[in-house]
């Protein structure tokens, strides 16, 4: 304590403060896009339509983005540790293959498309948990298999376009000099 040394910031990024804002934004256009597919899909009036997407989609961004992250962390610390029992030196291939492990909490990141990449690789899991936590949810104003086929479709609209335009990003970040962060 009496001879200060130098702090280092790098403890990297948890994915969970981008990806939690970024949910609560794009709620809006998410509920009225699913009451769409459930007008289409459940035949439903216009008003329940909104009900049921705006029902579900509170459930999936208030607590199934937090819980999947959550869960998907413990995931990434196991596979670290796992890997440090291998050692250091995995090659290319096998760090490549490692990637998406790393997307809740990044490591150290010195360029933007890396970030991008990770939101764009959550979208997967996000996209499971949403689907099931929906179908739930709109299983109580629908029969569950309704609820299901509905849940399906409309996160495959919602989570493919947000997971295309995030991979799009990500390669336009990483083949441009646009990418870097400092």
């Amino acid at each position: 304590m009496l001879w200060p040394k130098a702090a280092l910031a790098n403890a990297g990024i948890p994915m969970i403060v981008v990806a939690w804002p970024a949910s609560w934004i794009a709620f809006v256009p998410v509920v009225l896009v699913e009451a769409a597919v459930a007008r289409r899909v459940l035949a439903l009036p216009t008003r329940e339509a909104l009900k049921l997407s705006l029902a579900a989609n509170a459930w999936s961004t208030l607590a199934g983005i937090p819980i999947t992250w959550a869960l998907l962390m413990g995931l990434e610390m196991l596979a670290g540790l796992m890997l440090s029992m291998v050692g250091p030196d995995l090659g290319t291939v096998a760090t490549s293959l490692l990637i998406p492990f790393y997307a809740p909490w990044l490591p150290s990141v010195e360029e933007r498309w890396i970030v991008l990449a990770a939101g764009a690789f959550l979208c997967v899991p996000f996209f499971f948990a949403s689907v099931w936590i929906e179908a739930r949810s709109a299983g109580r104003r629908v029969p569950a298999a309704e609820a299901l086929r509905w849940a399906k479709r409309a996160n495959a609209v919602t989570y493919g376009f947000f997971l295309v335009m995030l991979a799009l990003a990500a390669l336009v970040a990483r083949t441009s000099h646009a990418g870097s962060v400092g």
